[in-house]
Formats: C-alpha cells, structure tokens, sequence
C-alpha cells in the first residue's frame, strides 16, 4: 500500500462526547493503514495535544496538531499549527473561544484571527464550515468575500480548500463548487474525512455519546448525530476511491503535513519563574542567605549534617535553574501568611517558621529548604527522607511540583490573589479530565436507549449484576468507561510562569469565579516540563489551627506542635486502642483495623501506617504481608538483590510511588525520567498498550543487569495505577496524623469543639463525633438562644465546662439569622420568651420550630410541645409575619410533654444529633429480644453468633470482593463484613441507618469483625443522619 495520503482531521474522544476513539486507537490505526503521520483536530481544545505527540513520538508517526474552531455565529474553520509561533497563536484564539463565549459554547470573533494568523495554516472545514453555508443560500458574493478574507489574513500559500465526502447528500455538489474555488483562486484542494473514530463499529458508541451530550435519547437526536458510519480512518486506497474525480486532493494532504515543522515533544520555551532579588545578591545568594538564617532559628546550630544537605540542594536547585521556582514560591507562602493575620489566626510579630499557614505534602517534604523557607513542616534530616522522587541532577525533562495543605478560609482567598497578583496569563489552574466512572456511563448509555439506569442497576451495589437484557446498554457502557467527559479544575495545582502561559497551552475561565484553568491535566503538564504548585485545601489544618487558637486564648499559651514529645507513650497507647475518631488519615475502619495491628511507636511508624492503608498496596495483600513481616510472623525474602535498595526499609514490600522508580532504574536500568514516567503512565486510564512498551523496556533493561526474564517480570507485576503515597507524603501526613491524635489525647474540649465546627469534613457525622466526644469526657449543651455563639464554643456552667452548640447546629437557621439572633441579644438583652425572640429578630416559623425542638429555647419555656403549640397558634395564617403577641399560661391548654424518644426525634430532626444520649438507648428498652451491645461483642471468642444493631455509620467498598460496615450503638462500634453475594441479598436494607444483624464473630490476624448473616431493618419514625458511603 502506497503512503500518498494522511488524516488531517481528527478527533479524539478528547473532543468531548463527540469523539469516539481514544488517542492509542487512533494512532495505532493510523501506522497499521501506512500513514506516516496524524493531524490532531480536537473541537475547540487541545488537552490531548500532549498525550498525542508523545505517543506519535514512539510510534514513529509524525504529530501534527490543530483544532477545529467555532466562531461566531456557529461556523467552524479547521487551523492547524506549522511553527512554535504557530502554536502559540493557536492556544491564543482558543482561549479567546472562550473568554468570549462560554465554557459549553465557545467561540471566536473571526477578526481576531488577523492577530494571530503566524504559523497556521487554514482548512476551510467541514459540512459546518463558513463557506459551506453559504452554498446552501447560493450565496456566492458572500463565499467570495469569505474566502478572500481567509487569504488576507493567513496568505494564499496557508489556506487549502477542504474536501470531504461521507456518502451525505449535498456532499458531492459542495466538493463541486468547493474545487471551483479553488480554480478561481488557484488554491490547493485538500481531502479529508473528518474522522471521529477509527472503525467504522465505533459509530454507535458515538452515536450514544452525542445523545449524552444532548442529555436526550437516541431517538430524539438524529440532526445531532452523524448520518452514517462513515467518519473513520481511512486508507489511501479508500480515499483515492471517495476522491477519484479530484486525486491530487488526496495526495496533498502530504504537502500540507510537510508544511507542519512543529513537534510539541521538543523544547517549548518554557520559561521558569523568575524572581526579582535585592540589590548585590543573586537569586542563588538570596535564597542561601534566606535559608541560612531560616536554620540557625530552626536549629539552634548549623552543624556539618545541615551543611552538606543545604549545600548539596543549593547546588542541585543552581544546576536546574530553580532558584526562582522557589524564592516565588516562598513569596505564596508569604502571602498566605498575610492572609493568616488578617482572619486572625496569628499575629503580624509571629514569624511564618513559628506558625505557618500550610503544611507541605508529597515528594517536596523531602526537600530541607523547603522546611527552612515555610513550605514543609517535615525536618527531612531527622527522617532521612531522600530527594530522589522530588529533585535529581537533571531535571530538564521533568521539574518538580510542591504540594502545600492550607485551611480552606487561607486557601480560597490565596488562589484569588495569586490570579489577582500576575493575572490568568502567568498564574494559572491546572486542568482535570473529569471521565465516565461505569455507573456515569450506565446512566448516560441507558438514557440514550430510553431506559432507566436504576432498572438495570436495581438496588445492586455491583455492576457485574447488571440484567443479560441490557446486555447492549452495559457493553457499550464498558467500552466509554475512562472515556474523558469534560474537562473541570484540578483541586488545586497551578503553574506560575514568567513569560505567557497561552504561548504553550490554551486557558480559560474555570467554573468559579475569579478562577482560570489551562486544557492540560497533570500528566501533560509534567510531560511538557512545568513547574508546578499544587495549593490544595485540607479540613485538618482548619481544624488544627481552630484547636490551637482555642487552647491559646483558653491557656494564654500558643502551643508548637513542632516541639511536642513525638514519642508519647500516652498518645500512642490511644492509637494502638484504634481510638482515632476524628483523627486524620487514620480514622476510617481500615485504618482503624490496621493500626491495631501495626501499633506505631514513633513517626517513622507513622508513615508506614499512613502509607499501607491505600489501593495500590492492598491490590497485591501488601498490608497483610507488611504486617505480618513486621511483626515476624512469617519468614520472607526479597525476589532479587537489586530490589534491597528500594525495599529495605518497607521489609519489601511496595508501599510507596517512590520505590516504583527506584526499582525501574535498580532493576530495570531506566533513567531517572524514564521511571517517572513509568509511574504516571500507570496511573493513566486507557494505558495497556503504553504499560506494555514499558514492560519490554523493563525486561530487557532487567536481563542486561543479570535478571532472568521470570523475575523481572515477577517483579514489573507489582506495579499498578492504583494510588500509593510518595515516601515524603506518607511522612508528612504520619506527622500530621500523630499532632491530631496528641491534641485529641490532651486537649480533647478543644479538638471536638474545632471538629464540630469545621464540619463536613472526615468519615463521620456529628452523632458518632458526639459519642466519641462523650467517651472522652466531653460533656455537651444543646444550643440557647440567650448563651450559643454562631459556632461551637467552650462555657462553664456551675463550675463545669461544656461544649454548647452553636446556633448554626440548628436546621435552617444559617449565619444570618445566627448573628440576627446574637446582634438582638447584644442590644436588648437575653430573651424573655418565643414572642420576645420573634419580635426582635423576625425569623421564620421553620426556624423557630427548629430551635424548640433543638433544645435552644429550654431555658425561655422548658416545655417543647408547649411552645411548638404556641408558635403554631401564631402562625395558622400562614401570611401572619407581623408582631407575636405575647401568650400567657392561662392561654395554654394543657398539653402532655415530650416524652424522651419525641425529644430525641426532635433533635435528630433539628441538628442531626441527639445531645442527651443514643438512639439504641431508646431502641433497646422497646425491643423484645436479646441484642449483645458493642462493648460485649467486643469481648467475645471467634465463630461466635451474635445479634446486634445500631446506626449505620460507614460502608466501604475497597478493592476486594466484599462490603465493609460499621454500625454504632450507645456503647461504640462494631465493624461488620458482608461478602458480594450477602450484600446483593440485603442491599436495601443495608441502605438503611438503623439495622439489627444476625452474624458470626471474627478474628484473624489482629482484627475483629462480625460476619453479616442476615439483616433486617429497625424502623422508626426520626430522621436520622445518613451514613458515609467511602470508596
């Protein structure tokens, strides 16, 4: 087969519900038909540039990249990048779409293209295009004038006259006068096929990717859809056939493919921040002295270990050309520091060492500059952490990112001034491909063939179940599985860059305000060697600094979690007990499981213990393994010397993203890059045939250093996407993990009132918070109209300290109507009775139902049903909003008080919570047979059968093949398993909040479980908190 003709149009699933084939498909069709290369077309986009070159790149294909763009009025032109000056001109109108258009609607003002016209060349497009509209009117001056406006701004050797025929009536007599045209104005005729998908059988997945995008039915898309299966690649042959009357028009395609020099794979121009530095220094000098004086404050000293490590990152940062990266970088950390100030959380002579406003996390925490200029607080010579996974002595084809955990009230108004400071063109969000997850892709399948996703779902937890009817509905479901679907904002990376980032990638406005995001996701952005800041929001650290602002205006005392004792017997006694509620990174069952078994002693456990309990560890039994060496329970070896290096400190086994490199340069001799690669093209969807390049290249790197083939390949297998923590993160957040657990064990007032109000955050809603709370003798109020705050807060009544509710604990009243409240109370006094409070803060009937029935006006009228009665007596005319008049008792009929269980259905109803005590309290005393409690099966010998019952408070879906719940009585916890089959049986049920469980008890290995028999459900007339479903 000759190799006279390649596709210059072509989309990616990447244009969004459109496209119907992944990049891989396309390319590997591409080379198997004889191309010699491949034009990229995404509609308005270019987030799978990267991915498409670099894979064109090892596919020997040459990559040319374009976009098809929508103007004005809802035409489209084909442009497509010759030059880098090309390129960046393309990424400038693209962006331009879309700060002119919206995000679901781009489009272009056409006379911007006279701007940026340099280095693009132009197809005149498709059936959509400007001049094919105008045949439809025959509108000939118009075509005329359009065309000549087309080779005004890009000159007649740039614009080339599009061809395509799909068998679609009109297409032959457009092609006719299209080559009329291009006679007239002695321009090239270019055929292509405005391909979508790579085989024809891909026309049916398209199809229900359209009706998806129109959020309608196959049936009710037929002017959206295309018209047949004709929009695939095809070979020079078949085009030769579809083209026979216009031959040269197949052929040119290679001389505008010659045209295109550009290879996005090669050097961008990336410029790296820089930084502006006193007079006399350098960037390098400025940052030394910074750092140098950061240590002696640190440290105390500068002994010959902090020496040789400063010294060695300085030349490292020096011979990478990062100096900048990091004095900007501090420069954000500065700035969030302001921002501490401002809300109140520290005090302007409290320097940013002393209290900084964020704590690092991933492979930077290994850096000690890091920890001396603010973005760390991991001392990485106390924990040997190495700088391998963050920073090597080239960095030219990889530059490292920071990660940094800020309290959400910091971070939101630190990305705001960030874009504020140096604008969407030098500070910019990262991109996220938002993709089909299977039940997504269920649900939009299903709806394209007019069915209802719950009727294949059922009440089924697993997809397998899916009814063989649907079996359609299901397969193709499969198949769009990790397709992209749109594209949303990373949770917080951000590249910083001197010169304008629309020269290398397009930006637009993200979907909140004031905010900006790049078409490129994480991958492409490390692909194309950015530097990268990731400003991501951690509920801990509000919760952290709320419990240490508590404990200093309580005790006069800022307390420095820095220097608290990190070896605590007291602390770690809690966490071996699996005491953790509301503790980071070690509260959920898993975890609570785990660490009973693990029984951390000092941070370095910390991290073990952080780092096991994540997918790609328990994928391959790895925390059993881990815990079973140990603990020396089993005898073991490593699979080949070479994987000492790398394992030895995790007894060998892979608990971290670093030792993923390390074992492909160790054992498969990848260069540093190389391996990092590896690492991310695991993580990627749609990955097999990358991961099986990289596996030959690991065998036969293994074989060269004398492994044999089997072991190489034994131990390539331990590698998988699934999320691990880089070594670094793991300790960061161990450290972190061990600060909440020693502020939980000594300040437990504090740490409960901060968690309660930094709610949603954690597994755990405030009923289970409460207990826990209680166990740990922390005594509650219900809220009070005359003594609450908006929030939490710590009072004393009658020498006794509480935790009150604040106002906003109560349904529906919200921080308006709680500093109402508190700004009456302020100015007239406390509150007499219902009509005092009505009359001075006017709040709706809901609202002062709600505070009744939360215990907040108990002390105004100690009789709830009382004052529901008397609310109600006010307001039987709905319309009344007037003045509440004042009821005296002689008014009131007699009335039966609330009994205990309608008190406690108020307050679950009112606040979630129910202060006074548990509902399986009250269940208890109204059921007829023998329910075991919590701390009794706690106790009890294995293969022993219970019944038991409480409220839900977790299920769990980890990577095995069973369900994982916990229900809570007034006693604590019980964690259940329920194997696939058992909970397909009782899924319903096991949906409910409160349930009785028929089960065996189980212990193996360290832990305890009840093996879920039989369910049923307890019904009961209060709306209760539903549990968390963690995946």
């Amino acid at each position: 087969m000759n190799n006279d003709y390649l596709e210059l149009h072509c989309h990616t699933n990447y244009s969004f519900q459109e496209g119907a084939s992944t990049v891989s498909e396309l390319l590997n069709r591409a080379k198997e038909i004889g191309y010699k290369g491949l034009g990229l077309t995404d509609h308005d986009n270019l987030c799978a540039a990267m991915e498409f070159s670099e894979l064109a790149k090892m596919s020997g294909l040459k990559s040319i990249i374009g976009a098809e763009i929508s103007l004005q009025g809802g035409s489209h032109i084909t442009l497509i990048a010759t030059t880098k000056k090309g390129y960046a001109n393309l990424c400038k109108l693209i962006s331009l779409e879309y700060f002119r258009g919206e995000k679901q609607k781009p489009e272009l003002d056409k006379t911007q293209l006279y701007q940026y016209s340099d280095g693009l060349l132009l197809l005149t497009g498709c059936s959509k295009s400007e001049l094919a509209k105008t045949f439809l009117g025959n509108q000939f001056d118009t075509t005329t004038k359009i065309l000549k406006e087309y080779l005004d701004v890009f000159g007649r050797k740039n614009v080339f006259i599009e061809l395509q025929n799909h068998f679609v009536k009109g297409d032959m007599e457009r092609n006719k006068k299209l080559m009329e045209l291009a006679f007239k104005f002695n321009l090239l005729p270019v055929a292509t096929n405005n391909v979508h998908y790579h085989l024809p059988e891909r026309r049916k997945i398209q199809d229900v990717l359209i009706a998806a995008k129109n959020n309608s039915s196959l049936n009710n898309t037929h002017i959206q859809r295309k018209p047949n299966d004709h929009y695939y690649l095809k070979n020079v042959t078949q085009m030769n056939e579809l083209f026979s009357e216009y031959p040269l028009a197949v052929s040119n395609s290679l001389k505008v493919a010659e045209l295109c020099e550009f290879d996005l794979t090669e050097k961008l121009d990336y410029n790296l921040p820089s930084y502006s530095v006193p007079k006399g220094y350098s960037t390098i000098s400025y940052l030394k002295e910074i750092c140098l004086e950061a240590a002696y404050r640190k440290y105390g000293e500068f002994n010959s270990k902090i020496k040789a490590r400063l010294e060695e990152e300085l030349n490292l940062i020096e011979r990478n050309k990062l100096e900048g990266f990091f004095l900007l970088y501090r420069d954000v950390i500065e700035m969030a520091h302001e921002i501490m100030i401002e809300i109140g959380l520290s005090d302007p002579e409290i320097s940013l060492e002393e209290r900084s406003p964020g704590r690092g996390r991933g492979s930077s925490v290994s850096m000690l500059i890091g920890y001396l200029i603010g973005i760390s607080h991991i001392d990485p010579i106390k924990f040997d952490l190495s700088l391998e996974r963050f920073i090597t002595d080239d960095m030219s084809n990889c530059l490292p990112d920071i990660d940094i955990d800020f309290p959400r009230e910091i971070r939101e108004q630190l990305i705001k001034r960030i874009h504020q400071k140096w604008g969407p063109e030098h500070a910019v969000l990262t991109g996220m491909i938002v993709t089909y997850k299977m039940k997504s892709a269920i649900r939009d399948v299903a709806q394209a063939f007019g069915i209802s996703s719950n009727k294949i779902l059922g009440n089924s937890r697993s997809i397998e179940n899916v009814k063989k009817t649907e079996d359609d509905v299901f397969n193709i479901a499969k198949q769009i599985c990790g397709y992209p679907k749109y594209l949303a904002q990373h949770p917080g990376g951000m590249i910083l860059s001197s010169s304008a980032i629309t020269n290398y990638v397009p930006i637009q406005p993200s979907a909140i305000e004031g905010r900006f995001i790049c078409q490129w996701d994480k991958y492409s952005i490390d692909n194309a060697g950015f530097a990268k800041i990731d400003l991501l929001s951690l509920g801990t650290l509000s919760q952290m600094h709320e419990t240490l602002d508590l404990i200093e205006k309580r005790e006069g005392q800022y307390i420095d979690l820095s220097r608290v004792d990190v070896e605590d017997k007291y602390v770690y006694e809690s966490l071996h007990r699996g005491d953790t509620i509301g503790v980071f990174q070690v509260e959920s069952a898993a975890q609570i499981q785990t660490i009973k078994r693990i029984k951390p002693m000092n941070l370095n456990d910390m991290a073990y213990e952080v780092g096991a309990v994540r997918p790609g560890v328990g994928i391959n039994a790895g925390v059993a393994q881990f815990i079973s060496r140990r603990n020396k329970l089993l005898s073991w070896d490593y699979d080949h010397e070479l994987e000492i290096k790398s394992l030895k400190k995790t007894l060998g086994i892979l608990l971290f993203q670093d030792q993923i490199n390390q074992l492909a340069i160790d054992v498969g001799g990848f260069k540093p890059f190389e391996a990092n690669k590896l690492r991310i093209a695991l993580q990627k969807s749609n990955n097999k045939e990358l991961i099986n390049r990289f596996r030959d290249q690991f065998i036969a790197g293994a074989l060269k250093k004398n492994v044999s083939k089997n072991i190489a390949e034994k131990i390539f297998h331990k590698f998988n996407g699934n999320y691990m923590f880089p070594e670094a993160h793991a300790f960061a957040f161990g450290v972190t993990a061990y600060h909440m657990a020693w502020l939980k064990s000594y300040y437990p007032k504090e740490f409960f009132t901060a968690i309660f109000n930094q709610q949603p955050m954690g597994f755990y809603n405030l009923e289970t918070l409460k207990e826990d709370a209680k166990r740990h003798g922390v005594k509650f109020l219900n809220p009070d109209v005359n003594l609450s705050s908006v929030k939490c807060k710590i009072v004393e009544v009658e020498n006794v300290e509480y935790i009150i509710l604040g106002l906003t604990n109560v349904k529906g009243v919200g921080n308006v109507n709680a500093l109402g409240i508190i700004g009456a109370r302020e100015v007239f006094g406390s509150f007499k009775s219902i009509s005092d409070l009505f009359n001075k803060t006017h709040v709706s009937r809901l609202v002062l139902e709600n505070l009744v029935l939360s215990g907040a006006l108990d002390n105004i009228i100690p009789d709830r049903r009382a004052a529901i009665w008397e609310i109600g007596a006010h307001f039987k005319d709905e319309n009344n909003s007037g003045s509440f008049p004042t009821m005296f008792k002689s008014e009131l009929p007699q009335l039966k008080r609330f009994s205990n269980w309608e008190i406690m259905s108020g307050e679950y109803k009112s606040m979630g919570v129910y202060i006074k005590g548990h509902i399986m309290k009250e269940v208890r005393g109204k059921i007829d047979f023998r329910l075991f409690a919590s701390n009794e099966v706690d106790k009890m010998e294995d293969g022993s059968k219970v019944i038991i019952a409480g409220l839900v408070i977790r299920r769990q879906k980890p990577l095995a093949k069973s369900v994982f719940m916990t229900i809570e009585d007034e006693f604590g916890h019980i964690p259940i398993i329920v194997w696939d089959k058992v909970y397909d049986r009782y899924a319903d049920i096991l949906s409910r909040p409160l349930i009785k469980v028929e089960g065996v008890i189980s212990r193996r290995e360290g832990t305890f479980n009840v093996v879920l028999i039989r369910a049923n459900e307890i019904k009961v007339n209060v709306d209760l908190s539903k549990a968390h479903n963690w995946h």
